[in-house]
């Protein structure tokens, strides 16, 4: 099948030889030159043993495929910036081990992984690019699909997000889509530099979790003006314990609505109270050289929320 001059050829991670017919497996293998391994599991209530699965073993089966392929240059291995788990302060691009543990399966699935990947850098041109979250496009606003962080703008417009893991320290990191794609393709291409690992994120720009509440309530009443009228008070962020206690609350007592918003925020909010900040020194110095620049996190979100508002998060179908 050819898109915009592309062929694609169908596989799958979980299976061996990625899953690939005998005969497209043999040409891969002599024609690859590059490879972005993006595939994952992005789940943050998956069990361990289901993340792993795909981060881990996928990501272990295609470092194999990538050491048989007789012209190999580049292999790009995405990851997140989650994998610093429950670690605070300042997270570097050159840093991984850590024994903080993690908020969910996912993180720690990831972390694996990329342990993989950088145990695999002795032998293969490999290179590690962590993601933050990816919030949706700029100006246009669109989310092809809505994860966790939309649908807690969903149920913080109808009433039901009441508070939040946090503290004042806590930043929230999130980039638009067309800067993700962008810093993918420079770094994976002309910026590719074996061994290295680069965070594609906000940094210091990213806002603090209150500003974030603000900026979502704020584009709620500048959107759709009947919603100021119904007077919502804004979630309030407390601690991580008082979180879990009203979350084990909700559980045993609440309506099915309340269960679902407290479930969507339970496998990954809690990141929330452990405050760090994600330095991408190294990736600036790279992606700025490209006059590849972020957009502005604070439009980008607005934009986004206006999206969601006008498709009653429900993003109309790709063909």
């Amino acid at each position: 099948m050819n898109v915009a001059g592309v062929q694609l050829v169908e596989g799958d991670i979980q299976s061996a030889g990625l899953g690939l017919d005998a005969g497209w497996r043999d040409e891969l293998l002599t024609r690859v030159t590059a490879i972005v391994h993006g595939a994952a599991l992005t789940r943050f209530d998956a069990p361990l043993d289901t993340a792993r699965a795909v981060n881990v073993e996928g990501t272990r089966r295609v470092l194999e495929f990538a050491e048989r392929c007789t012209r190999l240059e580049r292999v790009t291995v995405l990851s997140t910036i989650y994998v610093a788990g429950k670690r605070t302060g300042i997270i570097r691009e050159t840093e991984l081990d850590h024994d903080c543990g993690f908020v969910n399966a996912y993180e720690q699935s990831k972390y694996e992984a990329e342990q993989l990947a950088r145990a695999a850098m002795a032998r293969l041109p490999v290179m590690v690019v962590r993601l933050s979250t990816v919030v949706g496009a700029h100006g246009s606003g669109a989310v092809g699909k809505p994860a966790a962080i939309h649908h807690a703008m969903r149920f913080l417009y109808n009433s039901l997000l009441p508070m939040m893991p946090g503290t004042d320290d806590s930043l929230v990191d999130l980039i638009s889509t067309g800067y993700a794609v962008a810093a993918i393709r420079h770094l994976s291409e002309r910026g590719f530099t074996r061994g290295a690992t680069f965070h594609v994120c906000a940094a210091g720009e990213a806002p603090r979790e209150a500003e974030l509440i603000d900026l979502v309530v704020e584009a709620f009443m500048r959107y759709r003006p009947a919603w100021r009228r119904r007077a919502i008070e804004k979630p309030s962020i407390v601690e991580l314990p008082t979180f879990e206690l009203f979350r084990e609350s909700v559980e045993a007592v609440a309506d099915p609505v309340l269960r679902a918003s407290v479930a969507v925020l339970a496998p990954f909010a809690p990141q929330l109270a452990f405050p760090k900040i994600f330095d991408d020194t190294q990736c600036r110095a790279i992606l700025d050289g490209a006059g590849i620049h972020r957009d502005a996190i604070r439009d980008t979100l607005k934009d986004v929320v206006r999206f969601l508002i006008e498709t009653n998060w429900t993003p109309p179908c790709r063909s």
